[in-house]
């Protein structure tokens, strides 16, 4: 059966090289079945040093920038990138999410065209989050904010995140939801759970994700019991997707 797997890299895929070497196993017995996602918040250059690191299995698909980028084959996908590209007011936004002074800027390797990413180490984030959204929206800008990790916000057009991307590749290889499995740990990971594909939450989840999780249990979400790929596999055998004995 053919069947696509979107995967998040860090905390999901990587993080335990036992599992990860397993996995990378029990997928190059069926990679002929098995269309390969990476959804990353990473850029693509930080995603391939991981992958080269790591020794990972080679993706069919890059999905970079918590969705902001796609590449095939090394090229970037031009037609995505004119579609999150319209209306989207990098500079505009960026001025007004810099009057915030409790938002750190990331490093220029986490910036693109289109994501604008800072970090929020203090306490009660709410306050923030939501005053920064009130005035982005009164402002009429087109975007949507993405918080991950208990720390990270990423500042994204509202037509770009990690399931959009999925799902706009999923829909050209004219693949069904229900054949695509996507597995996660992160509040940037959310999004791929929102497009009826099936879904694996791995078990050391972050809180922002369990606490998504607790608020939308449906049956196409599996929350496994095992962490990092060990909680793929599950995963895939949950919902029959490899067999127990691969």
């Amino acid at each position: 059966m053919q069947f696509l797997l979107i995967t998040d890299l860090d905390n999901t895929l990587v993080g335990d090289d036992r599992a990860t070497f397993t996995l990378n196993q029990k997928l190059t017995a069926i990679r002929h079945s098995c269309t390969l996602i990476y959804a990353t918040g990473r850029s693509y250059t930080s995603a391939q040093h991981l992958v080269h690191t790591k020794q990972l299995l080679e993706p069919d698909y890059w999905v970079t920038g918590v969705g902001t980028e796609i590449y095939e084959r090394g090229k970037l996908d031009r037609f995505w990138a004119n579609e999150v590209s319209t209306a989207w007011d990098r500079r505009a936004i960026a001025a007004i999410a810099q009057t915030y002074s409790e938002l750190i800027l990331q490093p220029q390797s986490e910036q693109n065209p289109w994501k604008i990413s800072f970090r929020l180490d203090q306490a009660d984030k709410s306050p923030i989050l939501d005053n920064l959204r009130a005035q982005l929206s009164k402002a009429g800008m087109n975007y949507q904010i993405v918080f991950s990790s208990g720390r990270d916000v990423d500042i994204l057009p509202s037509n770009a995140d990690k399931g959009l991307a999925a799902r706009y590749i999923r829909e050209s290889l004219h693949i069904p939801a229900s054949s695509a499995l996507a597995c996660g740990d992160s509040g940037n990971d959310i999004s791929l759970f929102q497009q009826s594909t099936l879904g694996t939450i791995v078990s050391n989840a972050q809180p922002e994700l369990i606490d998504w999780y607790g608020q939308h249990r449906h049956p196409n979400l599996y929350l496994a019991r095992s962490p990092f790929a060990w909680g793929m596999i599950e995963g895939l055998q949950y919902f029959n997707l490899i067999a127990a004995q691969i």
